[in-house]
Order: C-alpha cells, then structure tokens, then sequence
C-alpha cells in the first residue's frame, strides 16, 4: 500500500469518527441556535429585519464563525489523545507514518469544520434570500475568511496538541491562547493605537466585518467614548497574511514534534 493510500484511510476513518461523534452535532446545534437567535429575536425585540442587508448578513455571519471553534473541540486529542491514552503504541509501531498520521488527522478534522462551516452559511445565505431576496458577494468572501480562520485554529490546536500530556490540557491550552491572551493583547494593542494584525483574534474578526466594518453590526451608530483605532476594522489583507502564517507555521512544527516525541 501506497503512502498517499495509507493517507487516504487514515483520513477517512478519523472523519468517520467525526460524524459519530457528539461533538460534530453539539456544535452544529450551537450555530443553528445562534441564528435562530439572530432571525427570530431581530424582529420579536424590534422593528423588524434592518433595512440594510449588509447589516443582518454580519449579525448572521456570527453563527457559522463559531463553527471555527470546533476545530478546538475536533483537534484537541489528536495527537495528544494518542499518547495520553497509549494507542500510540499500536498506531506508531504500524508502517505508516507519524507524518502520514498527522495529516491524515488534520485532513479529517478540517473535513469536519469545512462541513459546519458550510451548513451554517447556508442558513445565512437562505435566510438573505427569504428576507432580501438578494445574497451580497461578501457573504462569499466571508465564507472564504472563515475556511481560513478555521485552519488555522485547526494548526494553532494540532500544535498544542502535539506537545501536550493530555487532551484536556491541549484543549484549555488553545482555548487560553487564542480567546484570552490574544484577545487581551489585542485589546491593549488597539487602546494604545498600535497595530494587531499578527493575533487571531483581529483576523478572525474580519469574517464579519468584510460586510461594511463594525458599523454594520451597529447599523452605523457606533458606541460613544471609544476611539477610531478601536473601532477601525481589520486590514483584510493583513489578516489573511496572519491567518496563512499560523497555518503553515504551527501545522508543520506539530509535525515534527509528533516525529520527534517519544511514547514514554
């Protein structure tokens, strides 16, 4: 058996696992409830959808954007589940390599936020069509903002995972970096005007303000006593550049830690 074959059922079965699993469906239903959220509370609590699309399609954008943090949920054993549960001992000893199985994985867990991603855009997509009868070409570039963003968080996890002990300590581990350090940091870094480009947590936000910038969440009534450099929305570019970075960056470096890390 070819490598490339050995890759391709490794792939398959860890998506298959995915499918089984009660996460895929958990998340899956915290996007639906998100916007279900959005389309029933709009006009139960106001008046009515925004007269603007661009508006609804960033507050329904939301939801599928949480389907990028399933790639925590699906990566966090990965690696680590391996040696914190010693299958590694049956899967390292078989003719198939660690990068094989790395890749493999990461294929299957990618598979599985790519199918999430996409449900829940065409939640937002239909819902645009139902209230607007038009889908702006953003959502497109929106949907394509969040693949990215999805991998990677997937690679920031695998890289976690790849030097953890266990698959509750990857987890919290990515969770810490990606929604507290980066977000305060990032926090800090825009109070004192300087740029934030380089944190996942200013690239992530790009997913929703590709729409029109932070005033579409607000329908241009920006909140008061806040600065220009805070409410500036991020460089779509540059976010692109940061997100391919920590994709490449950390999926490679997990490779070579699993080649390198000892059972023991």
């Amino acid at each position: 058996m070819s490598e490339f074959e050995k890759l391709r059922v490794v792939t398959w079965y860890e998506f298959l696992k995915h499918l089984r699993s009660k996460r895929l469906y958990a998340i899956l239903g915290v996007v639906i409830v998100a916007e279900l959220a959005v389309l029933i509370g709009l006009p139960t609590l106001g008046d009515g959808y925004p007269d603007d699309l661009m508006v609804l399609a960033a507050m329904l954008s939301v939801g599928p954007s949480l389907a990028t943090l399933g790639a925590v949920f699906f990566a966090g054993d990965a690696i680590a589940g391996e040696f914190e549960r010693k299958t590694g001992y049956i899967l390292f000893t078989n003719p198939v390599k660690r990068t094989t199985l790395v890749i493999g994985k990461y294929l299957a867990c990618g598979a599985a936020v790519v199918l999430l991603t996409l449900l829940g855009y065409v939640i937002v997509c239909i819902s645009l069509l139902g209230v607007y009868g038009h889908i702006p070409i953003e959502t497109a570039q929106s949907f394509g903002l969040s693949l990215l963003l999805a991998g990677s968080v997937l690679s920031v996890t695998f890289f976690f995972s790849s030097v953890s002990k266990g698959t509750m300590v990857a987890t919290v581990m990515t969770l810490v970096f990606l929604m507290v350090i980066s977000g305060v940091l990032n926090g800090v870094l825009r109070m004192a005007g300087q740029p934030g480009w380089f944190l996942l947590s200013e690239a992530g936000d790009s997913t929703i303000t590709v729409y029109g910038g932070y005033e579409a969440l607000w329908e241009g009534d920006m909140p008061h006593g806040m600065s220009d450099r805070m409410l500036e929305a991020p460089d779509i570019n540059l976010s692109i550049v940061a997100m391919v970075i920590y994709l490449v960056v950390c999926f490679f470096l997990s490779i070579w830690i699993t080649k390198r890390r000892q059972l023991a």
